[in-house]
């Protein structure tokens, strides 16, 4: 069978489309604020917080593309039906209970309420509006690189290069050694800061949209997918490091200037203190294709999923998610944060545990005991503890006051079910 190859500027609009997929208000607000927080060690912090908000999610992707673009063939080292209720759980988390509708209210508040007034009502109708627009340019999935690729990223990542400029121009305290407990503290901050976007989860979203577009444009080996896959995410990683860094050093120069509790706040009063009246414009608008670019690729991804295991229609489902992120963004998402965040806590890590170990080629069937063991101390520290029930032994796991105590456990379980699957095999060998 020949070979499809995609022209250049395919390659090049599937590598925008990957960057601003990723790029979503989140990723925007979280590296000034880590900027701000770490100050004069900024550059060892991004270390830590390119490692999990960049690395892991681009690996994310090329796992998807391994298994051309199914998620629940990514998913299948937990069985046929703890793999669809994992796949089930990654999107409906993202495209329908949670980071869908915070697209609209996130955009809603840094934007539109710096020239309304913010009143249910307002909120209603801008939401309205937004996923409406969300809703169109969905609507036709093999489109999307081009809606995506050619238009929304292009202008995103100029607003984003407006931004590097006048970053240029922040001026951070002059970077000095740091000692090991400062360096451990500082990387530390940024890896957190990093995973918490949820980008290794995400990726299992976009990483979708971004193979199906390859898909309509006729790429449909295994080998060609991984290739154009890898080219989209080095692109999209460069460019993801580079964003990043300009953003922590408005954080880490400018973010020092005032007592900003967010990094919103903080990129909110750089931009008007560079760009004048206009800055707050240029603010709504950059959070704006950023919130849409992500909300059009969580929903679509979504409705795409459920497609496939359904057997219903996409531009059935399509409606219905995009309609239940609406209805969540004005009468629910407030109420749902809270079982919503300590949610993600868990499942992020099962996500990052199936990544890693999918990655590093780990035996098939020495994966699924590591994530159930990942989702259950991950349940520990993010819904027991909080609701007051608490173990000494677990509490003094490495990593767990920084929300990390189910690494050492998970990584342990996988271990020692590959040195029991590699004794196994010898044992078997010298049978023979």
């Amino acid at each position: 069978m020949r070979k499809q190859i995609l022209p250049t500027r395919d390659v090049i609009a599937l590598g925008f489309m990957t960057l601003a997929l990723f790029l979503g208000a989140g990723n925007i607000i979280y590296p000034p604020i880590v900027g701000k927080m770490t100050g004069e060690y900024y550059l060892i912090s991004s270390i830590g917080f390119n490692i999990s908000g960049v690395v892991l999610p681009m690996l994310a992707v090329i796992v998807l593309a391994e298994k051309k673009g199914d998620p629940l063939a990514v998913c299948a080292p937990m069985g046929k039906f703890w793999g669809a209720v994992l796949a089930s759980s990654f999107y409906l988390f993202l495209g329908v209970f949670f980071a869908s509708p915070r697209t609209a209210t996130v955009s809603y508040e840094m934007g539109v309420v710096n020239f309304l007034d913010d009143t249910p009502l307002h909120l209603s109708i801008y939401s309205g509006i937004f996923f409406a627009v969300v809703w169109v340019l969905g609507l036709y999935p093999g489109r999307l690189l081009k809606t995506i690729g050619y238009v929304l990223a292009p202008l995103k990542l100029l607003c984003l290069l407006c931004l590097a400029f006048y970053a240029t121009r922040s001026q951070v305290a002059p970077l000095v050694a740091a000692t090991a407990g400062e360096s451990l503290k500082t990387f530390s901050d940024g890896f957190m800061n990093g995973y918490l976007t949820m980008d290794t989860l995400s990726a299992l979203t976009f990483g979708m949209i971004v193979i199906n577009s390859m898909k309509g444009k006729g790429v449909t080996d295994r080998e060609q997918i991984k290739h154009y896959a890898k080219t989209s995410v080095l692109f999209a990683g460069i460019g993801l490091v580079v964003i990043y860094l300009c953003l922590m050093k408005i954080g880490a120069g400018f973010g020092q200037t005032g007592d900003f509790q967010n990094g919103a706040q903080i990129l909110r009063a750089f931009i008007v203190e560079n760009m004048g009246m206009a800055g707050t414009l240029f603010m709504a608008v950059l959070i704006y294709l950023a919130c849409t670019v992500t909300a059009v690729g969580l929903t679509s991804a979504t409705a795409t999923l459920f497609s496939q295991m359904s057997g219903l229609s996409y531009k059935i489902l399509l409606p219905l998610v995009v309609g239940a992120s609406f209805l969540i963004a004005n009468i629910g998402l407030t109420r749902l944060i809270g079982v919503s965040v300590p949610a993600l806590s868990v499942i992020c890590p099962a996500c990052t545990t199936l990544i890693l170990l999918s990655i590093l080629r780990w035996p098939t069937h020495a994966i699924a005991l590591p994530v159930w063991v990942s989702i259950v101390f991950s349940t520990y520290t993010a819904v027991l503890k909080p609701l007051g029930f608490s173990v000494t032994l677990l509490d003094k796991l490495p990593l767990t006051s920084v929300s990390l105590g189910w690494v050492l456990p998970t990584a342990l379980a996988a271990l020692l079910l590959l040195l029991k699957d590699k004794a196994s095999n010898k044992v078997v060998v010298a049978s023979h």
